[in-house]
């Protein structure tokens, strides 16, 4: 958030009252405390869930005045612990940063949401009461709640419109190259289709590279897109023996199987309550998303494996789990 776009959200009346009430996209609190994420999580992901938004801390609640924050909460809190909050409680990842801004001397901090691009965004376990595995938060005006039919039946049919235009695209793509001018890049298992049985394989730094390019690096040649390359590449590498190109990633539930920790004719409980006990999702080498779906990489699977948990093992982190939740 910008300093200009803080000043105006908390600009005041001529009695020092602020002009702007809480929206579907703003809302405040009078001071920041780690024991309340759970509600700021629900509010967040509501946010997410519409337009995005900010929480600013330093404004009282009736009458709303910027009196700032009386404490220095916000300024010692750990952003890991809540971005491990988030992770753990909800999926996909919701993208926020936290700042403070000094204003007549006073200090307020702001954690400002974006927008989520993957939408909707699920509370993927219960907390206190106040998040609910299965729901979906979505932001109304002046406050956070499980999202009704019509909201959500927008998403949905926003989803299968990007869906088509995305197709769309492609197919006008390979019809103004030529099909037969075309390879298909694997970035998940690093091939390339040649369209013959065999397969050209990437090396991983290399395609590292080529996620980087694919967010936007792009120049025009002759009227069409031309990816261009950065940094320096030596040379494509052959592939590794032990790569076994089916297993570099996993669902939650392939993990279970692989790690023998499937319960309950399918479920992943306990497979989610080891993920969050050696804190998985917050290591970029161990977990990814692909469309809202959770993957899991081949070293989280080897990192896993080595520290041999078993079925009363994982049953005794989802009961620490449920009793730090209570």
């Amino acid at each position: 958030m910008t300093e200009k776009r803080f000043l105006g959200i908390i600009a005041t009346n001529n009695l020092g009252r602020l002009i702007h009430r809480e929206s579907c996209s703003i809302e405040y609190k009078e001071n920041f405390s780690l024991g309340s994420i759970n509600k700021y999580a629900k509010t967040m992901a509501a946010f997410a869930n519409r337009k995005g938004g900010a929480i600013i801390f330093g404004v009282t609640d009736s009458p709303r005045i910027p009196k700032g924050m009386s404490n220095d909460n916000f300024n010692k809190a750990d952003p890991e612990k809540i971005s491990n909050f988030l992770n753990q409680n909800f999926n996909p990842e919701i993208i926020w940063t936290m700042e403070q801004f000094e204003y007549q001397k006073k200090l307020f901090g702001v954690i400002t949401i974006s927008e989520a691009k993957y939408k909707p965004i699920i509370a993927s376990n219960n907390s206190q009461n106040i998040i609910k595995e299965g729901d979906i938060y979505y932001r109304y005006s002046g406050r956070s709640e499980r999202i009704k039919y019509s909201e959500l039946r927008k998403i949905l049919d926003n989803n299968k419109e990007k869906e088509r235009k995305f197709w769309t695209n492609h197919i006008e793509k390979i019809a103004s190259i030529g099909p037969e001018n075309i390879s298909l890049i694997d970035l998940k298992r690093g091939t390339i289709d040649i369209g013959s049985p065999e397969k050209l394989i990437i090396d991983r730094e290399i395609i590292k590279k080529i996620k980087f390019i694919k967010e936007g690096k792009f120049v025009e040649r002759d009227g069409a897109p031309t990816l261009k390359l950065i940094g320096d590449i030596d040379g494509v590498k052959t592939v590794a023996a032990d790569i076994d190109l089916e297993k570099d990633f996993f669902t939650t539930k392939e993990l279970a199987t692989e790690l023998n920790l499937l319960i309950d004719a399918g479920s992943t409980a306990y497979m989610t309550a080891v993920i969050n006990h050696y804190n998985i999702k917050t290591k970029p080498d161990f977990f990814k998303q692909n469309r809202g779906q959770n993957l899991y990489s081949r070293n989280c699977y080897l990192f896993l494996k080595s520290k041999n948990i078993d079925i009363k093992t994982a049953k005794k982190y989802a009961k620490k789990s449920t009793i730090k939740q209570y």
